[in-house]
């Protein structure tokens, strides 16, 4: 019932977003129109992979476009190309990132390998899929981006 009301009601929350700069692709490029609306997150939560518009902590009044990674509480670490969820046991399990192209895959980091994040609650780890050219909560002062910061969910591009 909630995704219905979501869908019904969410098109009456959406806006055009001007992406500048190309940290999401393939998804997006620079200069593409999306759509966002900001209806989600005030009857849902967050989820780890959902594409978000939101303030950046680094620069409060630029708006960035990037995809959730870290979840509030958790650990994120990247090691080898690769992210991971590590658990409170220490176990670690590798995201499967899908919607990454090959290339992106490998993209080399040398300074944060091996880094662990603990995303503070209330707060989410951003990542953009374009690995090798995003400047994302691996490059931020404050890597960590608070709910309230988020301004809406991407659900389409325009042209």
């Amino acid at each position: 019932m909630t995704e219905f009301l979501i869908a019904t009601f969410g098109f009456l929350f959406m806006s055009p977003f001007n992406i500048s700069g190309d940290s999401m692709e393939p998804i997006m490029s620079h200069e593409d129109t999306v759509m966002f609306e900001s209806l989600s997150y005030s009857l849902e939560e967050p989820a780890r992979g959902d594409i978000v518009v939101f303030y950046g902590t680094d620069e409060p009044d630029k708006i960035f476009v990037k995809r959730i990674i870290g979840m509030p509480g958790e650990t994120i670490l990247i090691r080898e190309e690769k992210v991971f969820v590590v658990d409170e046991d220490g176990n670690e399990e590798q995201l499967e990132e899908d919607y990454l192209r090959k290339s992106d895959r490998e993209y080399s980091l040398r300074q944060i390998d091996g880094t662990r994040y603990q995303v503070p609650e209330g707060k989410y780890f951003m990542l953009g899929d374009n690995r090798n050219n995003s400047f994302d909560s691996r490059t931020w002062h404050d890597p960590f981006i608070p709910k309230e910061s988020l301004v809406g969910k991407y659900y389409f591009e325009l042209f």
